[in-house]
């Protein structure tokens, strides 16, 4: 079997029979390594600032969290390390506020996992000690695995996790033991979390860690020590975490956060300071949390967000500033959520949200409005939540579901109803939740109703769509993604005041989210405060509110005003979506939300600590810092905060006036007022991981009816 034509650079589109490039199925796995991590501070202040505005926005935010390193050994994964990741993993969750999040993902073992979080939600976490980092939930979202576009084939898994395939299958990428062109999807296989596609071979991950491979083989790129095509699937590793497919060679990440590669390497594309091809893998780094494949280049993001790039750089696609091949990794940007390699070019998205793009740039593929090449990178976009580098053509998800793209659009794949190229982004779709930019001219994207769609180049059928005729626009994959009932569900209530006063009235916020994928009519919202657990609907005391259509995924927030707060004492808040406080669908028991709450005889005060900042972020060993501590009175009446505490640097016993403690007087604050105390001369400790603890209230001890919600612990990081 003839190997495919090697790399040369065309000035327009080639035969489809010498075309060779990859676009990477960009996916942050949540299972990251499971130990060893070695992370940073919490959140910085830009990316604190950056999630604060788009969660203000948006109401809700998807963040990923990154868990800090097991405290019983930073390198093994023992299982006393193990366990420690697991209890921080629930102490994590614990300590965010009732309400305040939802849709946690995560697997058993991992250092990181996903949620969606309210404003409140997003404060424990920036300020939570068990937290090392949170960043956008860019590409770690489990849609993103879900769609890998090749060169001539694509590959989607079904909510099921059953794996299926579709387009041109001469070297057997399809992995159905044949190879016969298939124009709508067949399946291949089931318990799958994960592909990656590159021209002419295919990988997926199984719900189980293990590893499969299938399709050309002509420099080893399936990993089974062989040169030989395999036109079913091979198990090649176990206790991998994600995988990614380049033209000819390919990467892989365990679960422990080693990265692994084999293939072809005539560029040092594997990273192991050789250019000699491997057939089977062989371990390049440590501590990485996500991978890219192109062409003849390799990028990775280790756990601290630091991008690092290696392999063939004429064109200056790693981004160091030079034109020179690189046999091992070597760190190009830090602060980086997820990236994407394309032919000779690459892209990064920062914790921030900015795009960034660096390397070829003939075609307009790194949409900085030029033609010229860039050494280093450029920024491009703001408000990204994913990207994908096709061949010469790019896509960018932003976090309000709107897909961009720019660059070569011979075949319409920019999706815009034309053949233009474009230098800059132009918008192709909205309310997407994934996508994958396709090796040469074809690419996929799923929206938020389960839908799946693609768009391009079409000549072997990879569009899905039962032709081989070329789409200008997205056209929906036959028979994939069908929608499902609407899904309604009431995420999280907040109170205004937070302690009503008897007799008076108080205000809610309700968001419903339709976690269904099909657009439907939540009908009326019922809320009943201060009334017994067997009260009916509309008796005293009931609100309603009634509301319009909701499309599958959204979200929506509605204040329901003037409810009475009855007599002094322990309340529970109800609220239930459909008319008649019964719900209309078939799953009954989660469109229910419950409460509880506090109403007071009298005007009180209630002190939190709502937010620390300490600079600088990361102290040095032994040096002073300072902590600018933000105090706020979220009760009904005015009064005195008394003492506010900070510890340094102790254990979680630690009795107050100890070496390391510091004290400022908070004052009196009105309702709802607040204060910025900055306390200096704050000693860093050891080198590692530390928390600061705050306390309101004089002697470490609160003077309140509720003693619990004015402490906060903030994790820190000192560094040498």
């Amino acid at each position: 079997m003839p190997s495919p034509t090697n790399h040369h650079r065309p000035a327009s589109r080639r035969p489809r029979g010498v075309r060779i490039a990859l676009c990477l199925m960009l996916f942050l796995t949540l299972a990251q390594a499971a130990a060893g991590l070695t992370a940073p501070a919490a959140a910085a202040p830009a990316n604190a600032a950056a999630l604060r505005e788009q969660v203000d926005a948006a109401g809700w935010l998807a963040v990923r969290v990154d868990l800090r390193a097991p405290a019983s050994g930073a390198t093994a994964a023992t299982a006393a390390a193990q366990e420690d990741v697991e209890q921080m993993a629930q102490d994590l969750l614990f300590t965010l506020p009732a309400g305040s999040y939802e849709g946690v993902a995560r697997t058993p073992g991992s250092t990181s996992l996903t949620l969606w979080v309210d404003a409140d939600g997003l404060e424990a976490l920036l300020g939570s000690p068990w937290a090392a980092a949170v960043a956008v939930a860019t590409a770690g979202n489990p849609d993103m695995q879900r769609l890998a576009a090749g060169a001539n084939h694509s590959l989607a898994i079904e909510t099921d996790g059953s794996l299926w395939a579709w387009g041109d299958n001469g070297y057997g990428p399809l992995g159905d033991d044949t190879t016969t062109q298939r124009l709508t999807p067949v399946q291949v296989l089931t318990g799958v979390a994960a592909v990656s596609a590159s021209a002419y071979h295919s990988l997926a991950i199984k719900t189980d860690g293990s590893l499969w491979a299938w399709g050309g083989n002509w420099s080893g790129e399936l990993g089974d020590g062989t040169t030989t095509a395999r036109w079913t699937p091979v198990q090649v590793l176990t206790g991998v975490a994600a995988v990614s497919a380049g033209y000819s060679h390919t990467l892989a990440i365990k679960t422990d956060g080693s990265l692994w590669a084999w293939g072809r390497n005539s560029y040092g594309q594997l990273g192991d300071g050789t250019t000699t091809g491997r057939r089977t893998p062989v371990p390049i780094l440590t501590g990485v949390a996500a991978v890219a494949a192109g062409w003849g280049h390799s990028l990775a993001i280790k756990t601290d967000g630091s991008l690092w790039a290696w392999g063939y750089n004429r064109y200056g696609q790693l981004g160091d500033g030079t034109t020179t091949d690189r046999l091992t990794p070597i760190q190009v940007l830090t602060g980086v959520a997820a990236m994407s390699a394309g032919w000779d070019y690459s892209l990064a998205l920062k914790a921030d949200g900015s795009l960034w793009a660096w390397g070829w740039n003939g075609q307009g593929q790194l949409g900085d409005g030029t033609t010229t090449g860039r050494l280093t990178p450029v920024q491009v976009l703001t408000g990204v939540a994913a990207v994908a580098a096709g061949e010469f053509h790019a896509l960018a998800l932003k976090t309000d579901g709107s897909l961009w793209a720019w660059g070569y659009n011979h075949h319409g794949q920019l999706g815009d109803g034309t053949t233009i190229r474009r230098n800059t982004p132009v918008q192709v779709l909205t309310g997407v939740s994934a996508v994958s930019a396709g090796v040469w001219s074809s690419n996929l994207a799923l929206k938020t109703d389960g839908s799946l769609w693609a768009w391009g180049d079409n000549g072997g059928g990879q569009l899905g769509d039962g032709t081989t005729t070329d789409r200008w626009r997205p056209v929906p994959v036959v028979g994939f993604g069908e929608t499902s009932a609407s899904d309604f569900v009431v995420t999280n209530v907040t109170r205004n005041p937070r302690d009503p006063l008897a007799n008076g009235t108080f205000n809610v916020t309700i968001t419903v989210r339709n976690r269904g994928t099909a657009e439907g009519t939540p009908g009326t919202l019922q809320i009943w405060a201060n009334q017994a657990d067997t009260q009916g609907c509309h008796a005293v005391g009931d609100r309603s509110a009634t509301l319009g259509r909701l499309a599958g995924g959204a979200m929506r927030r509605v204040t329901v005003s003037g409810l009475p707060a009855g007599r002094a004492g322990a309340k529970t808040l109800r609220v239930v979506v459909d008319s008649q406080c019964r719900t209309v669908e078939t799953d009954e028991t989660n469109n229910q939300f419950t409460k509880g709450y506090t109403v007071f005889g009298q005007p009180i005060p209630d002190f939190f600590v709502t937010r620390v900042v300490l600079t600088p972020a990361s102290p040095s060993a032994g040096a002073p810092f300072s902590a600018a501590v933000t105090v706020k009175n979220l009760g009904s009446g005015s009064g005195d905060g008394g003492t506010l505490a900070v510890w340094a640097d102790q254990p979680k016993g630690q009795a107050c006036g100890a070496a390391g403690d510091a004290m400022v007087r908070v004052g009196t604050l009105a309702a709802g007022a607040g204060t910025t105390l900055t306390i200096d001369g704050l000693r860093g400790g050891a080198v590692g991981a530390n928390s600061l603890h705050t306390f309101v209230d004089s002697d470490c001890a609160t003077r309140e009816t509720r003693e619990r919600n004015n402490q906060k612990v903030t994790g820190y990081t000192v560094v040498p």
